[in-house]
């Protein structure tokens, strides 16, 4: 049986691998025993319940709070702002297709284009007026 008392200010750490585990407990078992079978620390494996829970908003409209809201085991619980961060990012890459090294190069493509418009020319003798 569970625990009768939630220890919150650690859980808060927790809250996705135990949204996870309420959402799809098969999809959690098997990351955990994945994890435990290549000996992988726990913060790889809270680190890796990220990403099933994203999926699963991705078939909910992007839409994490009420999920969470809808749950009654979840809604207790804030959304935690690296989840919601990652769904706002997956959502952004799923609906535009651009990834954040797409946009860091088309950022430094339009900046060496933009200096090359506003470049000033070079004038003899080192003055320009």
């Amino acid at each position: 049986a569970g625990a009768s008392y939630i220890n919150k200010p650690k859980m808060r750490h927790y809250v996705h691998c135990y949204a996870l585990h309420c959402l799809d407990e098969a999809a959690s078992n098997a990351l955990r025993r994945l994890h435990k079978e290549k000996a992988g620390t726990v913060g790889e494996w809270r680190e890796a319940c990220y990403k099933p829970l994203v999926e699963i908003a991705s078939h909910q409209g992007w839409d994490i709070d009420s999920i969470f809201s809808a749950h009654p085991r979840l809604s207790i619980w804030y959304v935690p702002t690296k989840l919601r961060d990652r769904c706002h990012e997956a959502r952004i890459i799923s609906t535009t297709g651009i990834t954040t090294s797409t946009a860091s190069i088309s950022t430094a493509s339009t900046a060496a284009i933009d200096g090359a418009i506003t470049a000033r020319p070079v004038v003899l003798g080192g003055h320009s007026f």
